[in-house]
């Protein structure tokens, strides 16, 4: 049996798969080792999963994370399922490795990953050859929910918004101004607050200032990330991820408006996953 471990930093994903394709799945909360610590992950995964899946002759674990981008943070996932699969072959991959690999198989393009956060790669249909740093939601995070909600809530705080949409976004969240400041500076987690707005955002798309700002969030991923590659403009660009998902037909527009060729959009990369681990 193999196990495939898709982990982002507000859902993980579980599959328990054999050789002729059939699977369980499971879900939890994500896990991020930038943000939470190895005992927080050990118990995610005795409380979320071992015990679903002790005793069923898992061979191999492969694990796509997001945050395992460092030797530090991989070994911290790999030392923990080691405790729970001690037989087992464990590969633990950056979950942009992931990504390209459910987007692309052996085929050559760009993948990106537009969710909780945001990230992207040129893939040549084996490994990722180009890679733009992602900075994480203080910094970047272009193109996520988590940037979304930013500039939704910058335009909001600062009388910037359209009325209708602000007056709308107190009400819905049962907040004021000052609670608002004070959910995003002492709260836990602001990036979970933020990026959670891309629901209300979602709700509210057909209002023309709503679209405004999701082609925003968009046009600013294309200018930081997918344009400094040296083949965006003949490489499909694909995507994986809800904001993608939910907002294709506006990223959509984005691109052609950047003469960059649109490829598919998948909501989350366990599919992809699925077949090509099927294949190999």
């Amino acid at each position: 049996m193999i196990l495939l471990i898709d982990s982002g930093s507000t859902n993980t994903h579980f599959v328990l798969l054999d050789k002729e394709g059939n699977y369980e799945e499971y879900s939890c909360k994500g896990f991020n080792p930038y943000y939470y610590n190895k005992n927080e992950f050990y118990d995610l995964l005795r409380n979320e999963l071992y015990f679903k899946v002790k005793g069923k002759g898992i061979r191999q674990v492969f694990y796509y994370g997001s945050g395992c981008s460092s030797d530090s943070n991989c070994e911290l996932v790999e030392s923990t399922l080691t405790r729970f699969f001690p037989s087992a072959e464990i590969q633990v991959e950056h979950d942009l490795f992931g990504a390209a690999m459910a987007l692309f198989g052996h085929k050559r393009g760009i993948a990106c990953i537009l969710g909780t956060g945001s990230n992207s790669c040129l893939w040549d249909g084996e490994r990722i050859i180009e890679n733009v740093p992602s900075l994480g939601y203080v910094l970047g995070d272009e193109g996520s929910g988590t940037y979304l909600g930013k500039i939704i809530l910058t335009a909001i705080l600062s009388n910037e918004a359209d009325p209708k949409i602000a007056r709308a976004f107190y009400r819905e969240y049962n907040l004021s101004f000052s609670s608002t400041l004070e959910r995003i500076y002492h709260d836990p987690y602001p990036n979970l607050f933020f990026s959670g707005l891309s629901e209300f955002v979602k709700k509210h798309i057909d209002h023309p200032w709503c679209q405004q700002m999701v082609k925003q969030n968009f046009t600013d991923f294309v200018d930081k990330q997918v344009s400094k590659y040296s083949t965006y403009q003949t490489s499909p660009v694909s995507f994986i991820g809800s904001v993608a998902f939910h907002f294709q037909d506006l990223l959509e527009e984005v691109l052609d408006a950047n003469n960059i060729t649109f490829g598919k959009v998948m909501k989350n990369p366990m599919d992809g996953l699925i077949n090509y681990h099927l294949n190999t």
